[in-house]
């Protein structure tokens, strides 16, 4: 081998940028995936504050509220909240259900409320008696700071509370 060759062999000008160029895109999966887990967790959060803003609403007027109500003030408190993604609101009732069981269940609603808004029906042992709830179950979809994160783990993030009304 000439000199030539042993000096280039001895070379080590651009290890360093090689080894970077081979490990960047290592880290910087790694830190877009823990971006994106505290931006859902973030966003879980804000939805969650808007949930109960909602809630909170549903509570204060009572069997008379109308589920329209309760979607919108869900919607405008995750915004207040900083949620700037579509919040999905689906709201059940509210309709008489019984409670039984332990951990305690909601019994398929026997009557709905139209009007009177109290629970005239009796429930069947060993429940309690019929009462009137709201279940209200919001979600959003999260995008991912890169796009093939969504295939490894579902970017819904949702949340469902059940309210007694009083």
């Amino acid at each position: 081998m000439n000199a030539t060759g042993r000096t280039w062999i001895k070379d080590r000008q651009g290890v360093a940028a090689i080894e970077f160029a081979i490990v960047a895109p290592v880290l910087l999966m790694m830190l877009a995936g823990i971006t994106d887990f505290g931006l859902i967790r973030t966003g879980k959060s804000q939805m969650a504050n808007g949930v109960a803003q909602g809630i909170e609403y549903a509570l204060l007027q009572g069997p008379s509220v109308t589920a329209a109500n309760v979607i919108s003030m869900i919607q405008a408190g995750a915004i207040r909240a900083g949620l700037t993604n579509t919040v999905t609101v689906v709201v059940t009732g509210p309709a008489c259900y019984c409670v039984t069981g332990f951990p305690a269940a909601l019994v398929t609603p026997s009557v709905a409320l139209s009007g009177s808004y109290t629970c005239t029906n009796t429930c069947t042992a060993p429940a309690v008696a019929a009462a009137p709830f709201m279940i209200v179950t919001a979600s959003y979809v999260y995008q991912p700071l890169l796009p093939f994160y969504s295939k490894l783990a579902t970017p819904t993030v949702s949340e469902t509370i059940t309210v007694r009304l009083q």
